[in-house]
């Protein structure tokens, strides 16, 4: 990636982030340059599933864009990133519906990691929005709605909400690991 390319981004760091890696190459929907997925660094990377032809979909990509500026304009570009799950199968529309969007996108043509994802959380409705941390760890399978994105929602109080559950998932992650580390007071 060009330095001109990370000021662009909002000057994102050169990290490897190989547990991000199966997701190959990314395309940054407003230009179509490519960027490595071991590049993302954000503490929550949305995945948005959505189709050119959803009619909730066109109306929901607005207001998550809204969002989006809204958060990394409060919190930084290393706060949140979206990458666009499309359900599309032609080329065209999809290229013309990933245009109106200000983030990055699986490209089409990894159809195999599209079907991963789709299956894997078991997508049944579009527009669907579920949020990971950068380690792949699932956050939210349902990020729209209620304390989440979407009409009438707040979207800084929903990333606040976000990295709450964040923070309270990685504690007791911790919690966990350090039970397992201690001794038994049992004797035999």
């Amino acid at each position: 990636m060009s330095h001109a390319s990370l000021a662009k981004r909002g000057s994102r760091r050169k990290v490897s982030n190989d547990s991000l890696a199966w997701l190959q190459n990314l395309i940054q929907c407003e230009d179509g340059e490519e960027i490595s997925a071991t590049q993302l660094s954000n503490k929550l990377i949305a995945f948005y599933f959505s189709a050119s032809w959803c009619p909730p979909c066109q109306y929901f990509v607005p207001i998550l864009a809204q969002g989006y500026k809204q958060i990394r304009d409060m919190h930084g570009s290393e706060a949140f990133e979206v990458i666009l799950v499309p359900l599309d199968v032609d080329e065209t529309l999809w290229q013309l519906h990933m245009a109106k969007m200000p983030w990055l996108s699986i490209p089409l043509k990894n159809r195999e990691i599209i079907v991963k994802l789709f299956t894997a959380h078991c997508i049944t409705e579009a527009p669907r929005l579920i949020i990971m941390d950068s380690s792949g760890t699932l956050v939210s399978d349902n990020a729209r709605g209620g304390d989440g994105f979407g009409f009438g929602c707040d979207p800084l109080h929903a990333y606040d909400k976000l990295v709450e559950e964040l923070v309270k998932m990685q504690r007791n992650r911790e919690d966990s690991s350090k039970i397992e580390e201690e001794p038994s007071e049992i004797e035999d």
